[in-house]
């Protein structure tokens, strides 16, 4: 018989839109789901194709107050990209080359910029019905902010 240990969930925001992170107790690192990162995935710089749309928008939808500009970089700043690759423990618990990268989001009202690894096996995560979650906090993240965890309401004192 498995144990079920309980794990808060969190919302944490990027550029103003709500994603559910776990707070994981049993992982070292913090995990990003590849999807999570995809959702933020922006050109740069932009294509001549997405150039020209913008202009055909504009034509055909003229607005002197407020054309639309091209490129539209709306998440230019949630990523810094680091070279390389580490090798980490997974949610799955398998040992894994992941890509690095540091996330920048905001939790009740606090900015935070932070490592995270992209975790391929987060992927089922991201369409479980039963468990759906971005991305992992694990303990690194926990000890460097002294957030305490209460497991019993499930809160996160920070």
């Amino acid at each position: 018989m498995e144990k079920f240990k309980a794990q808060p969930m969190i919302l944490i925001q990027v550029k103003g839109i709500g994603f559910t992170f776990l707070v994981d107790t049993s992982c070292k690192y913090n995990l990003l789901a590849p999807c999570f990162v995809d959702f933020f995935h922006e050109e740069y710089p932009a294509s001549q194709e997405r150039l020209k749309s913008h202009e055909w928008l504009n034509l055909n939808f003229p607005s002197p107050e407020a054309p639309i500009k091209a490129p539209l970089y709306l998440f230019i700043d949630v990523f810094q990209k680091r070279e390389g690759i580490k090798k980490v423990r997974c949610k799955n618990g398998v040992i894994m080359g992941c890509e690095s990268t540091i996330l920048k989001f905001e939790y009740n009202g606090k900015t935070y910029s932070e490592l995270f690894y992209i975790d391929q096996s987060l992927c089922s995560y991201c369409t479980s019905k039963e468990k759906m979650f971005s991305g992992v906090l694990g303990t690194n993240f926990l000890k460097k902010h002294k957030w305490i965890i209460d497991f019993n309401k499930l809160e996160i004192n920070d």
